[in-house]
């Protein structure tokens, strides 16, 4: 169909050829290229999917064709005016050639270039000159202006490649500057530091110019793919730099091409990586007359790729008179362009269409433009609004607030780690169950989370019981045993001179017993879910964890008792009273104070009190006087810390019992370390010694048995070392009690004294070497569970009985537990329930043992069960620096234990100490 010029007037068609311009120049809210027309209402997107067709309104087939426009006359410089002519608010037109100005007949926000291009004139200059023409604060040519700056000295680089590179690098000003200041102050550092800061910036900027390196190349990876043709295969770009033929001037005019397209392309793109390419709604508008045929040509070639999108307006025109065959009206010409590009069938007919110019014949220029200016919308409707999100205001916004949100986060995050021990990014619904007191991390965390210093010995036995757990998980799943949670509560955080291998073996108790447990079959056998708590170095925060227990629930594997516990002091006893009130059972490992079964009942032991250990002590003193070894006479050297139930409970015990036996017993204090000295209101009347070191140093010349009362760490190894500092060749008698297996436990810290022997009293058989058969098979297990155990001396060795009685606190436990199944009917597992049965681990027949432990025989009990094993083994040990330490004798029931080993005395164990 035709539309010929009679069907219009001369006002109609001018106003008809500055809408098509105008239109041209327009950018749709989204998608790319020409619609059929932009005042079409939009239909919702919901409505087109139904149909299944989008009316082609944005149908993807984006495109821009390239425009001959015939018989142009002045209408360039009316479509380009010049900057002086572009003054805000200037409605008025005059006549174009008698000032130079011209009206707005297009909207203002185009950006245009109507170079003045002469005859011969290559493609590289017109570039130029419309790059300096569109050059603004909107649009940017960084692309172009490298390749511009190479091809300026592409003489110098021909053939060249070293000085491609210099050249490369003086071009490059992001990262040039770092190369040639690198060895600046590089004398003043370390050899090594200094030949790293001379070598490295040259090494990677080398590596940047080479453009291989994604996230380092920047524009010189683009600028590869552009000297290869998007060979990936090709060398680096120096290479391809000194391989451009200055002489081949086709290949350098494709090559800016491609610069000042890429730009426009990547200033144009919609992606929330580009918002400020949302903000350009219009198209640049370049106008070339009849001597940019050669950038034409160019232009069309590229438009032929249908998978690149040139977003710009090229009008080729010639002021000669051209009469066309068809004088059809623009918009409508523009309107059937768009809809062969929609209905175009493959990239063949696409491409086609794209290449082929659409030809609009300009009418003639009238005399007044004013009428036909962009601010009467009775022409040309007003432009499309920029998205208010798209303004450099609204992201400089954006990024403000994004920083003060990842600001805020960050230091949220930072406060919870270091408020709540927590690890991971911070979240509004995460509680860690751990909390910040002093420098401590207290609270409650599954076995993955290190309450201490790891070392690789201690993250070895946690990894141990986080396997155990994701085990239990994982078979509960598919069954149905009882699926139970325990707790360990103990000091697991230690102190400057406490490397906690006491701590890490009772860690590794607890895991063989869960390992053993969820290895065995059966319907009553339960799976058991391990969970860690720290209260701290000195237990100080025990019960606050008592209450934090409350809190911390779990319907599928709920928690229904608590082993462990570490310590009797006051604030132990606190822990063991809240945990009581809130009905948990306890099972404590290595407890003794006599005190501490009184204080709930639903508190247990598998460690005999302090009045049989005392009962033990003095039976050896006096056996050791009976010997000649020592004078009956007797030294109890104990921590003043009142707060500290078992050294006072101890001291007492002790001093009681030697006294029994004749002995001519005095008390001496010291203060702990750390702890501070004896104020006004002190009224005891023993002896003070001072700081454990000076403690040990006033025991050197006695005589008589020199009994410690105290904490193994660090009071009993700063206690050994003043005996050494005094009298290391004639060192008294000492006997420690069990805690001071803690310091035994490793065997770096005793090691640091060894020319002082001294006896010490232990809960627990040593076990014999790796590869010879043991006393129980928890020893068995153990060694091959955690090899490093075996190495002597190394960091291993459990001699000091914290991982047997770890073991034999959990099995009791499990085994009260294991019982509830086995009833005839099945009782529901809970911490009331698991109570209850903790107090029927007694056999009234005395026929055997309730349980046969790894420290001996746990029997609560016939006649009336109690909360303490009954006749519970007492060993003494004696020990030399890092020597194995050597059983000297025993009491009690060891499981395979021979006569010679118990002391001839012990069937004279009063009932009450048994």
């Amino acid at each position: 169909m035709s539309h010929g010029a009679a069907m219009l007037d001369d006002s109609a068609r001018v106003g008809n050829f500055i809408h098509t311009i105008d239109r041209l120049c327009r950018r749709p809210a989204r998608g790319e290229g020409v619609q059929d027309s932009p005042h079409v209402a939009r239909r919702p997107l919901l409505a087109s999917w139904r149909r299944g067709t989008d009316d082609g309104q944005h149908t993807g087939r984006r495109g821009i064709p390239l425009v001959q426009l015939s018989e142009a006359g002045d209408w360039p410089a009316v479509l380009a005016p010049r900057k002086t002519a572009q003054k805000t608010g200037q409605k008025t037109a005059r006549e174009p050639g008698k000032d130079g100005s011209a009206t707005h007949v297009i909207s203002p926000g185009i950006p245009r270039a109507n170079p003045d291009i002469q005859p011969g004139e290559p493609v590289p200059k017109m570039l130029s000159r419309i790059v300096s023409a569109l050059r603004s604060n909107r649009l940017r040519f960084p692309r172009y202006r490298l390749v511009a700056l190479l091809v300026e000295q592409l003489e110098e680089t021909h053939g060249r490649e070293e000085h491609a590179r210099r050249v490369l690098r003086e071009a490059d000003r992001t990262w040039g500057w770092g190369v040639d200041t690198a060895g600046t102050g590089a004398e003043h550092v370390p050899f090594p530091v200094n030949l790293l800061l001379r070598l490295l910036p040259g090494f990677l900027h080398d590596l940047r110019l080479g453009g291989r390196v994604p996230g380092l190349g920047g524009r010189f990876r683009w600028l590869r793919r552009a000297l290869s043709r998007d060979d990936r295969s090709a060398p680096g770009v120096p290479a391809l730099l000194a391989d451009l033929d200055p002489a081949d001037e086709d290949r350098v005019s494709r090559l800016l091409l491609r610069a000042f397209m890429d730009d426009l392309a990547r200033q144009y793109e919609r992606s929330p990586l580009h918002v400020r390419g949302a903000g350009h709604v219009f198209y640049p508008l370049l106008l070339l007359n009849e001597h940019g045929g050669a950038l034409v040509e160019l232009i069309e070639e590229r438009r032929a790729d249908v998978d690149r999108f040139d977003p710009v307006v090229v009008v080729s025109y010639t002021p000669d008179t051209v009469l066309l065959e068809d004088d059809e009206e623009p918009l409508w010409m523009l309107v059937r362009w768009r809809r062969e590009l929609v209905t175009a069938d493959g990239p063949a007919a696409w491409r086609q269409v794209l290449r082929t110019p659409l030809d609009i014949c300009a009418p003639a220029l009238p005399a007044d433009l004013a009428r036909y200016d962009v601010a009467d919308p009775t022409w040309v409707p007003p432009a499309r609004v920029a998205p208010w999100w798209s303004s450099w205001t609204a992201i400089a916004l954006f990024w403000m607030a994004l920083a003060g949100a990842v600001g805020a986060y960050a230091g949220q995050t930072a406060a919870w780690h270091r408020n709540a021990c927590a690890t991971g990014l911070w979240t509004p619904w995460a509680e860690s169950g751990r909390q910040l007191a002093g420098t401590e991390c207290v609270g409650v965390a599954e076995p993955d989370y290190l309450f201490a210093p790891g070392n690789a010995e201690m993250e070895r036995v946690q990894a141990v019981l986080r396997q155990e757990n994701e085990r239990a998980a994982r078979l509960h799943e598919g069954g149905d045993r009882p699926y139970v949670t325990i707790v360990y509560l103990a000091a697991l955080t230690s102190s400057d001179r406490d490397t906690l291998a006491a701590a890490r073996e009772g860690l590794a108790g607890v895991a063989i017993a869960q390992k053993r447990q969820n290895g065995a079959a059966g319907p009553s056998e339960p799976l058991v879910r391990i969970l860690l708590a720290n209260a701290g170095g000195r237990m100080q925060h025990g019960s606050r964890i008592a209450r934090l227990l409350l809190r911390y629930r779990d319907d599928e594997a709920p928690i229904v008792g608590v082993v462990g516990l570490d310590q009797s002091r006051q604030e132990t006893v606190a822990a063991i009273q809240e945990l009581g009130k809130a009905g948990l059972p306890m099972v404590a490992s290595t407890l003794s104070a006599d005190r501490l079964v009184s204080d709930s009942p639903f508190y247990f032991q598998v460690a005999p009190q302090n009045s049989r250990q005392a009962w033990m002590a003095a039976a050896f003193a006096d056996s050791l006087v009976r010997e000649g070894e020592i004078k009956r006479r007797a030294r109890v050297y104990y921590s003043h810390d009142e707060t500290d139930y078992y050294a006072a409970n101890l001291r007492t015990r002790v001093l009681a019992r030697l006294k029994e036996r004749g002995f001519a017993a005095e008390g001496h204090r010291f203060t702990p370390v750390g702890s501070a000295k004896p104020g006004a209101a002190d009224r005891s009347e023993d002896a003070y010694a001072g700081e454990p070191r000076d403690a040990g140093v006033s025991a050197c010349g006695f005589d008589g048995l020199v009994y410690f009362a105290g904490r193994g760490i660090p009071d009993f190894a700063e206690f050994v070392k003043g005996v050494a500092d005094k009298c290391a060749g004639s060192p008294p008698t000492i006997l420690g009690g069990d805690d001071v297996t803690r310091y035994v436990a490793d065997v770096r810290v005793r090691s640091a004294v060894t020319g002082i022997g001294y006896y010490y009293e232990s809960f627990a058989a040593a076990p014999n070497r790796c590869g010879e058969p043991q006393r129980h098979d928890f020893y068995t297990d153990l060694f091959a569970t955690f090899p490093f155990e075996c190495e002597e001396p190394g960091p291993g060795r459990t001699l000091d009985g914290h991982a047997a009685l770890s073991y034999d606190a959990t099995e009791t436990m499990i085994t009260a537990i294991r019982r509830l199944g086995k009833e005839r009917h099945r009782v529901p597992v809970n911490s009331y329930t698991v109570w209850r049965q903790l107090g029927t681990l007694h056999t009234p027949d005395q026929s055997g043992h309730a349980i046969e432990g790894a420290t001996g025989a746990l029997d609560f009990g016939a006649a009336s069960p109690r909360q303490y094993p009954l006749d519970k083994a007492v060993l003494i040990l004696h020990a030399k620096g890092a020597e194995r330490p050597t059983q000297v004798g025993a009491c009690g029931n060891i499981t395979r234990a021979t006569r010679s080993e118990f002391f001839p005395w012990c069937d004279s164990i009063p009932e009450i100490y048994r």
